[in-house]
């Protein structure tokens, strides 16, 4: 039995599969497999396979065209290695993954290995801003973090982190253990319409923590194939097309959504049903429909052909709901989907993202992207993840203070209304955003806080106000102009507002927040208001 499975599921993608399999065919690590399920039987993939003359390789294939989640169930059981990884037909493997992968597997178990991918469009992508793109995020350094995987999902459920963040299968190599706990409890591993996302979930529920490396093992690529891209991005109404009853079957939507014609609509779908089979009971990890609401709103202009439709998604799920729809930041209607562009953008001392222009480097296809992408990441030492502690977050407010950068320890404190942390700190992403911290031990007296913070502001977007209230005690105001965009804002904590146990929640309230397309200043869609960047007690 190999220490590796690598799975591809395939249907009807020649063109873009021979590319994927000439990423594994470079693995290094011999102590690995390569599963290809056909579904279908294509006979062009078939024969392309045989001409490989690998004995990694093997072949699958299903007689008629199942479901996509069908296809990726029978895919899983071919596999024999004891960690599996999934990849789809326009994706690749990074040069090294493998050999990584197994040397960090070398130094004793480990449930879920994970990486956020490079990504790169292809010549063939639908919007001709995105093609030929290839955009890396890269860390310098080669390290690795241990993240509690309940803090992930709860993260996940209230909308403040991307999918892409979920260990799932499409994006770890996982344990033979996890799977098959999985199985014993539902007699399956991939649940629901969307098999990435919800085997995601599913590993965050059964497992206590995962590993995530500071660089990809994979890149995700987006072609014309692209099922999710196409479905909610390309054609309107796909979910009910030939196409759609082909790839996801028999559509059961929750009643508490309306109906799923936008992606966090649909991923919503799968995410309470994920909810319902496997923690039906934890109030900590459940769906914010207002989140939810949110999420929608942000990307409308994915299809401004279609706002005025999307816009009514968001009305109909507040009503579902009784959401505040003035709560929810809906961006002005633009012209077309802000195009990707190119160049670099530091993050950090360690970490820069490119935006490259694939024609000018004469990428034609994944395999290209994964060849130039590889001489930018580091090689570095091998990991040993026994050696990383377990990530602890019950943030507690003191002198020190929480610092909300992408290193900072400051994350935990973030419950709603917030995006994923960058190298100075974080943004919000909504008309309200809470913070949530303890205080220990529990104050008599009134407590004085000070909070580095910025606002997002331009001569487009001159000021921004912004009421803070403490739990249920009087709002106190800042306020944010061009000439005093960031500083340090102070808050009074009084003892009333703090709760028995220490714990204290802010609630930020923004009047107008704006997002960087709507200005014209960058393709970033985000409502973006206040920045936070570190807080503490003042002495």
């Amino acid at each position: 039995m190999p220490l590796l499975s690598v799975v591809i599921p395939t249907l009807n993608r020649p063109d873009t599969l021979r590319h994927a399999l000439a990423t594994l065919q470079v693995q290094a690590a011999g102590d690995c497999e390569f599963i290809i399920q056909n579904n279908g039987g294509n006979a062009e993939i078939a024969a392309l396979v045989a001409a490989l003359d690998d004995p990694r390789f093997k072949h699958f294939t299903t007689p008629e065209i199942v479901t996509m989640t069908e296809n990726w169930e029978m895919a899983l059981d071919r596999a024999t290695g004891d960690y599996i990884t999934f990849i789809g037909d326009d994706d690749g493997l990074m040069p090294d993954a493998c050999a990584i992968a197994t040397e960090i597997f070398k130094h004793g178990d480990l449930e879920l290995l994970s990486w956020a991918p490079f990504a790169y469009y292809w010549p063939d992508y639908y919007h001709p801003g995105f093609r030929n793109r290839l955009v890396a995020t890269i860390d310098l350094q080669f390290t690795a973090e241990r993240i509690d995987s309940r803090d992930e999902l709860a993260q996940f459920y209230g909308f403040q982190t991307h999918y892409a963040r979920l260990p799932m299968i499409y994006n770890s190599f996982v344990h033979r253990d996890v799977i098959d706990r999985m199985k014993a409890a539902e007699g399956r591993y991939f649940l629901g319409l969307s098999p990435d996302v919800t085997s995601g979930i599913v590993n965050a529920a059964l497992t206590r923590s995962f590993v995530r490396l500071s660089r990809p093992l994979s890149l995700s690529g987006l072609s014309r194939h692209s099922t999710g891209h196409t479905t909610f991005f390309r054609e309107t109404d796909a979910l009910g097309s030939p196409r759609g009853r082909r790839d996801f079957g028999s559509i059961t939507k929750d009643a508490r959504l309306p109906d799923l014609n936008t992606l966090p609509l649909f991923l919503a779908n799968d995410m309470l049903l994920v909810q319902r089979r496997l923690f039906p009971t934890d109030s900590g990890v459940s769906v914010s429909f207002q989140g939810l609401a949110q999420a929608i709103a942000t990307d409308i202009n994915d299809r401004p052909e279609i706002y005025d439709r999307t816009l009514q998604s968001v009305r109909d799920l507040a009503a579902l709901h009784d959401l505040d729809l003035g709560a929810i930041v809906v961006p002005a209607r633009l012209p077309g989907r802000p195009a990707l562009g190119t160049g670099l953008t530091i993050q950090g001392p360690e970490r820069v993202q490119f935006r490259l222009d694939g024609a000018a480097l004469g990428l034609r296809s994944v395999a290209d992207a994964v060849r130039v992408i590889a001489q930018f990441v580091p090689r570095g030492d091998a990991l040993d993840p026994a050696i990383l502690p377990a990530l602890m977050r019950s943030p507690v407010l003191t002198e020190d203070g929480l610092d909300f950068a992408r290193a900072g320890n400051g994350a935990g404190a973030l419950v709603e209304g917030w995006s994923e942390a960058e190298s100075w700190g974080v943004w919000s992403v909504a008309k309200q955003c809470r913070l949530r911290f303890k205080i220990d031990p529990v104050p008599t007296a009134p407590v004085s806080v000070e909070v580095t913070c910025r606002g997002f502001v331009h001569a487009r977007h001159p000021r921004l106000q912004v009421s803070c209230r403490i739990g249920t005690t009087a709002p106190q105001e800042w306020e944010f102009s061009v000439s005093s965009a960031r500083g340090c804002r102070k808050l009074r904590i009084e003892p009333d507002a703090v709760a028995p146990d220490g714990e204290v929640t802010v609630t930020l309230t923004l009047n107008n927040p704006r997002s960087p397309a709507e200005l014209g200043l960058a393709a970033d869609v985000r409502p973006l208001g206040i920045g936070v960047e570190c807080m503490w007690i003042a002495g």
